[in-house]
Formats: structure tokens, C-alpha cells, sequence
């Protein structure tokens, strides 16, 4: 995206639109760094601001792809299970389509069952997991 340099006294700026100041949800402070003859703009962390699953509905998508690298996609849906809709609506779109339809599947499966299956759900992923990282070794 280009945008046009301005004058703001001594200085020089840019004006950010709404949609990506929605994207990133700066605060009335941001961190600004200089690497590699590039601007880098990061929102700075609130020290109070509690993060954690219960509150993934109100980041920014980029912060939930962060995490969703991070996380096995057996967690994620095993996480998933009896989430709030908002919850949930963060998750899944931020999926690929033919992922998000997986998981789907799964947390509903999931939601019927009990505690045993979970169980069985999680060892049986493991172990596929652990199979994958074989195949890529």
C-alpha cells in the first residue's frame, strides 16, 4: 500500500487508514524500530491486559495466527470445544477453508462426546503427529 508522506511541523509522517489501525488495534502508543532500512510499527503490550484463551476474541488476527503457529492443530481443536461463538469465529476465520471445515468437524464431534473420547482424540493425534515429524526427518 503506498502512502503519502506529510509535513506535521519539523517533521514527517503518514496517515494510517481505519481499517488497518482496526487490523492492528494500536493503543495511544506504539513501539517504532528501525531494521534493515525499514519502519517496523508494533502495538505496544499493555502490562495489565490479560491474553489467553478466553480472550482471543478480541485480538487481531495476526496475533491469533501467531498463536495458531504455535499450537497443534489437536489442541486447537480440542481447545475449541464448548468455546464461546466469538471464540470460535476468531479461530476459524483466520483458517484455510479446507482446515477450518476439519476442524469444525471435529469440535462438533467433540461436543457430543465425554471425556474418554477426548482422551482417545488426543493420544491418536499425538501419535499422528509424531509420525508426520518422522516423514519430514
Amino acid at each position: 500500500m503506498r502512502l503519502q508522506v506529510v509535513e506535521i511541523g519539523n517533521s514527517k509522517g503518514i496517515r494510517i487508514p481505519q481499517a488497518i489501525l482496526k487490523q492492528v488495534q494500536f493503543g495511544k502508543e506504539i513501539d517504532l524500530d528501525v531494521k534493515e532500512g525499514k519502519i517496523v510499527l508494533r502495538r505496544m503490550i499493555d502490562p495489565d491486559r490479560v491474553v489467553g484463551f478466553e480472550t482471543m476474541s478480541k485480538m487481531d488476527d495476526e496475533a491469533i495466527k501467531a498463536m495458531m503457529r504455535k499450537v497443534s492443530l489437536s489442541d486447537l481443536v480440542i481447545a475449541l470445544i464448548d468455546a464461546d461463538k466469538n471464540t470460535k469465529e476468531s479461530v476459524f476465520r483466520n483458517m484455510a477453508e479446507k482446515t477450518k471445515a476439519y476442524v469444525k468437524q471435529r469440535v462438533t464431534t467433540l461436543e457430543k462426546g465425554n471425556a474418554r473420547d477426548l482422551i482417545i482424540e488426543r493420544s491418536r493425534n499425538t501419535i499422528s503427529e509424531a509420525f508426520m515429524e518422522l516423514m519430514r526427518e
